[in-house]
């Protein structure tokens, strides 16, 4: 925990009302002041865009615009106006050269720079979606190393809460946030706060022009921010699968990546796993480590079928094989009960996270060469190269669809640091690539002979997982997606181990003494009959 400790200050929170049960975590984050342009919007409107398109073609009369795209004239000259401030239009309607910039990658330029505060993931390297022009601090008393006790004020009167700070294990440095990502979350953090709502996350970078105007004025600072974890079912009684959200302090609102960090962080460090587990009263969905509650007599029987199929290797693989027990179990229990049942959802979720698991070691392992094309495309632009990758790989060239959805800096950091990436689209990227650069015994390679569309059915497999969205009541499956999940994990198991792929054509038949569950012939349990259902 160097850097991180009872010293480092507790950044106070803009918003602490929240609804249901709590439990509140102190995040490590590295704190920048910086200097940023503040972007309004990260591209031009359909008007600017028009008008500016038709004064390249040498139109200067407002009234001639209007005509061409059947407009008012005031509105169009209410644009041109707009255009001149911004100084892409000169005093007689000609475009300037900042115009034809703005025009050709579609990214206005903002008029206002700002001195403000960004934080930083100290684990993931990511920015957050905030900044506070003045943050304030918290007061806080350090009960014992996993509790501290925070002073947080609503309006009108104080509120104290217990905090359990995450440790950042495993961590030792990060790297300063880049400039595109500085002018993003600044962008996104006072449109957050202005819309008291979620700011949208942007598609492209911010072109040169733009981040050449950002200045990190100081190095990263450790600081604790406060995140509550929020249920609103707390039924310690049931035995269904509880969700949770993760609230911004910044905004006041669930947040989609605060509860991506959290639910990473869940399966490496034991300590918060236990205080989630302990808040909700039973298995959350993002806890994966359930192995050691197993029956011993049910955890040797599936080891023994696991070994039969893997040749013995999987053992050497304690993460791999504590999620392919939990996965058999579950689609043991799946085939039995039959669609719509709960078990399935559980089958999808740890197929997904087994495939976290080997991805990122396999990127870990065969890492793609400095010089690989891949890694610096021509003004990043990602689909070429990736499409050429899939090729190299025997799949269709359509395939790279699938695995776009991420920015540079995300994919450099999925090759560089896989561990730690949590992008999905730039994990599948870096493994598209690692594969493409591989030889023969790539794991990449050899899944890619039997599952040619490999990235559609990894794709889909991430997004069942999340079926019903992150903070809803979970949407019922069918036993079909089950089963082609659970088929998916054992074929990436097998090639990332280098044994033959198994025939899931029948599977093993189930033990009734040690699992305590009704027989069912082998004959009746349902088969895989095609790819991965699409997302309900």
């Amino acid at each position: 925990m160097a850097g991180f400790g009872v010293d480092s200050p507790v950044v106070l929170p803009d918003h602490v009302r929240y609804r249901g049960d709590q439990l509140w975590l102190l995040w490590p984050a590295l704190r920048y002041r910086v200097v940023a342009p503040l972007v309004h919007e990260d591209r031009l409107n359909v008007f600017q865009s028009a008008v500016l398109g038709l004064a390249r073609s040498g139109y200067r009369e407002a009234g001639e615009m209007a005509a061409l795209l059947g407009l008012q004239g005031d509105l169009v000259e209410m644009v041109r106006s707009d255009l001149r401030a911004l100084s892409y239009l000169d005093r007689y309607g000609a475009v300037t050269g900042t115009g034809l910039q703005a025009l050709q990658d579609g990214f206005p330029d903002p008029t206002r720079t700002i001195t403000t505060y960004v934080y930083q993931d100290a684990t993931t390297g990511s920015l957050w979606p905030a900044s506070t022009l003045q943050p304030r601090l918290a007061q806080a008393d350090w009960r014992a190393r996993h509790q501290v006790s925070l002073q947080l004020r609503t309006a009108g009167a104080p509120l104290r809460v217990t905090a359990f700070p995450v440790p950042p294990e495993g961590w030792t440095d990060t790297d300063p946030p880049s400039h595109e990502e500085v002018v993003e979350a600044v962008s996104r953090g006072e449109r957050a706060k202005q819309e008291r709502g979620r700011a949208r996350r942007w598609d492209r970078a911010a072109p040169e022009r733009v981040v050449s105007r950002v200045a990190l004025m100081t190095s990263g600072v450790p600081v604790w921010i406060p995140v509550p974890l929020v249920s609103d079912r707390h039924e310690p009684a049931s035995t269904e699968t509880v969700s949770w959200d993760a609230f911004s302090p910044f905004t006041g609102r669930s947040s989609t990546y605060l509860r991506r960090l959290v639910a990473t962080r869940l399966q490496q460090v034991p300590a918060l796993r236990e205080q989630v587990e302990r808040f909700i009263g039973r298995r959350s969905e993002a806890v994966v480590l359930e192995y050691d509650r197993l029956d011993i007599a049910l955890r040797r029987r599936i080891g023994e079928v696991l070994e039969d199929r893997f040749a013995g290797l999987v053992r050497a693989h304690r993460d791999l094989f504590e999620l392919l027990t939990l996965l058999e179990r579950d689609m043991d229990r799946a085939r039995l009960t039959g669609d719509g049942c709960s078990e399935i959802g559980d089958v999808v979720r740890n197929a997904w996270r087994l495939h976290e698991v080997v991805l990122r070691d396999i990127v870990a392992r065969h890492p793609p060469p400095a010089d690989a094309p891949e890694l610096t495309p021509h003004g990043n632009r990602f689909a070429g190269p990736l499409g050429r990758c899939c090729r190299r790989l025997g799949m269709p060239f359509g395939e790279h669809l699938q695995v776009l959805g991420f920015k540079a800096d995300e994919f450099r950091k999925a090759v560089r640091r896989p561990e730690k990436v949590s992008n999905t689209p730039a994990l599948l990227a870096a493994v598209l690539v690692s594969g493409a650069h591989g030889g023969p015994d790539h794991p990449v390679r050899r899944l890619a002979e039997v599952r040619p569309h490999l990235f559609t059915e990894l794709r889909r497999l991430s997004s069942d997982r999340n079926t019903g969205g992150a903070h809803a009541a979970v949407v019922p499956l069918n036993l079909d997606t089950g089963e082609a999940a659970w088929a998916l994990a054992q074929h990436t198991t097998a090639a990332y181990l280098g044994v033959d792929l198994p025939d899931l054509s029948r599977p093993p038949r189930k033990d009734n003494q040690t699992h305590g569950e009704e027989q069912v012939p082998v004959d009746a349990v349902p088969q895989p009959r095609g790819p991965v259902a699409a997302p309900r």
